[in-house]
This record gives structure tokens, C-alpha cells and sequence, in this order.
């Protein structure tokens, strides 16, 4: 009786990681209106994009290669290639650090 309930808990979880295994391996989808651009954090809130110094805005995200959120402060003086959205008053809204894989589709 309690091999069959442990079975049965084995097959629900292995069920449920399958599942979400697709979620984990989907690539990230951009908005419309990102641009992409080399950037170089700076003193905080600077960045410099593609050598032009611009603002994060107050609100701003910056997505690792692995979709996490990062600080500023962890990326100053690396040049990255990203993607990245500007909200209406001109400042920078959201930030994704491409990866390798990114990086290949969009140069083709």
C-alpha cells in the first residue's frame, strides 16, 4: 500500500517537472519597441548605450543572461550587448543582457 502511494507521488512530480521543463528551456521574447545596443553601466543611474550617456529610469530592470535580475552596480565598466526598452520621458525601462544564442539569431 505505501509502495503504491509512493509510486504514485514519484509519477505526479516527474509529471510535473516534465512539464515545466519546456517553460524553462523557452527563449525570452522582446518587446516590439526594443532597440539593441552596447551598454556600459556607469555612475548610477548612468549608462552609456552604444557611447551615448543615458538614464535607467527610477523603476528600471536589468535581466541577466539568465533571466534574473541584476544590479547596476554588479555590471560598472563591462561592455554588454543588450536589448532595451525607453518609456516615455526618455529614460531607460528595461534592460536584457543577450545571450550567446540571442546573439547568433539576431545577427542572421
Amino acid at each position: 500500500m505505501v509502495v503504491r502511494r509512493i509510486i504514485a507521488v514519484l509519477m505526479l512530480v516527474s509529471g510535473l517537472v516534465a512539464g515545466l521543463l519546456p517553460a524553462w528551456a523557452a527563449p525570452r521574447t522582446f518587446p516590439a519597441t526594443a532597440q539593441r545596443g552596447t551598454m556600459v553601466a556607469t555612475v548610477y543611474p548612468q549608462v552609456q548605450i552604444d557611447g551615448k550617456t543615458m538614464m535607467l529610469s527610477p523603476g528600471a530592470k536589468i535581466f541577466s543572461r539568465q533571466n534574473t535580475i541584476v544590479m547596476h552596480s554588479t555590471l560598472l565598466n563591462n561592455a554588454l550587448v543588450v536589448k532595451y526598452t525607453i518609456d516615455t520621458q526618455g529614460y531607460i525601462k528595461e534592460v536584457w543582457i543577450l545571450t550567446d544564442e540571442e546573439l547568433a539569431v539576431a545577427q542572421q
